[in-house]
């Protein structure tokens, strides 16, 4: 009885665990990542400096 009381809860974990990890794959290949791109025009310079060394 206890076994069968004790798997019965690991199944019931397991398939909730199961469950919100489908739904949260699910929201994140529905939701729109907007990302910030900054375009420069080819005589306009970033406010980054690159350096680069050579040695």
């Amino acid at each position: 009885m206890k076994k069968n009381l004790l798997g019965a809860i690991v199944i019931f974990f397991v398939t909730v665990a199961f469950l919100l990890m489908i739904d949260d794959i699910s929201k994140s290949k529905n939701s729109q990542h907007v990302q910030n791109i900054d375009m420069y025009n080819v005589d306009q310079q970033p406010d980054l400096a690159t350096t680069d060394t050579e040695e």
